[in-house]
């Protein structure tokens, strides 16, 4: 009898463990993803593993977020592939690109725009000036060759994904 007792007892704290290790492995699935970089080329180095919050997506000036690239992001990134760049243009902000630099509201983001010539374009066809529209946000990536806004534009804010934490 006391047998029984202690095994029904066990399989009661057996099955709430699992019930509770299950529910959290299921919040911690739908929450959180791992993104990997395996270009050789990183456009935030040195990182290549990114931790990317799902639940997080206000943008904030400064932050690294993952989105998925649109059709304009061809040929270097397929639709819906993700990538993880540095916001750092809002909703309402000034956008500068020349030859030489990108400025969002006077502020240097970004240098030259090293990847025209591997578009078929001259620099000076991606020079423009411009708002941030009110559904969207500017990304750029770390280095001169990064393919990010200088050459896409704006980023609808529908495409982002979640925050990302560097890991390694």
């Amino acid at each position: 009898m006391i047998n029984r007792m202690a095994s029904r007892r066990f399989l009661v704290r057996a099955v709430l463990a699992l019930l509770i290790l299950a529910a959290l492995g299921l919040y911690l699935g739908t929450r959180f993803r791992i993104g990997i970089d395996s270009q050789v080329h990183k456009c935030l180095p040195p990182y290549s593993v990114w931790l990317i919050d799902r639940y997080d997506r206000q943008p904030e000036r400064g932050a690294t977020f993952s989105f998925f690239a649109g059709v304009a992001m061809q040929p270097f990134f397929a639709p819906g592939q993700i990538v993880v760049k540095r916001l750092v243009g809002l909703p309402g902000d000034h956008v500068a690109v020349t030859p030489e630099r990108t400025a969002v509201n006077g502020v240097p983001v970004g240098e030259g725009l090293a990847l025209a010539p591997a578009l078929g374009q001259l620099p000076e066809a991606f020079v423009r000036e411009q708002s941030v529209p009110a559904d969207a946000v500017w990304m750029m990536g770390g280095t001169p060759d990064s393919f990010d806004s200088r050459y896409w534009g704006p980023l609808p804010m529908a495409q982002i994904l979640g925050r990302a934490y560097a890991l390694y």
